[in-house]
């Protein structure tokens, strides 16, 4: 099991909007009130955007010490456990099949819910910033970066940047 993987990037499908509806019912009945609230997040969730194939979704928890019975009925459809994979206050867990899907399991409210929710809202409501974003994911597969941890490392900087704009944003808002 190992984290990084080819990736590429796609057009935006408008059926992600539906796929993350339908495992987002699925997600409800496995974490029952265990999920405070789940959020569609990343490039599938801002219409126009090229972004991997994979639907990022956000769950929101009291607590990051999840019940034994979540993590064998995650592990039960096919999603890979891969702890906090290097990201502190966020268990992530990965499934690839028909429907590929990131979830990012973080305390609702925290630093990594407000930041991910900050970015997603502001990207929305900012087209011309979503497509430089655009631009910025098509040359790194240009430029032959087509490797998870590879590719995350290019843009992390950018993220950077939307993210400082996004909470200047909400400021002034």
């Amino acid at each position: 099991m190992e984290i990084d993987e080819t990736i590429t990037v796609v057009p935006y499908d408008d059926q992600w909007v539906d796929v993350f509806k339908n495992e987002k019912t699925t997600l409800l009945n496995i974490f029952g009130t265990d999920a405070v609230e789940i959020e569609h997040f990343g490039s599938t969730s801002v219409r126009g955007m090229v972004a991997k194939p994979i639907v990022d979704i956000l769950i929101g928890v009291s607590s990051l010490k999840l019940d034994e019975s979540i993590l064998h009925q995650l592990q039960q459809r096919n999603y890979e456990n891969f702890g906090e994979a290097g990201v502190e206050g966020r268990l992530y867990f990965r499934k690839r099949a028909e429907h590929a899907f990131n979830l990012a399991v973080v305390i609702f409210q925290g630093e990594h819910w407000v930041n991910n929710i900050q970015i997603r809202d502001y990207l929305r409501t900012h087209p011309q910033v979503a497509e430089q974003y655009s631009m910025h994911k098509r040359e790194s597969i240009q430029k032959g970066i087509t490797t998870l941890l590879a590719y995350s490392d290019e843009k992390a900087e950018f993220v950077q940047s939307v993210l400082r704009q996004a909470k200047k944003y909400s400021m002034e808002n």
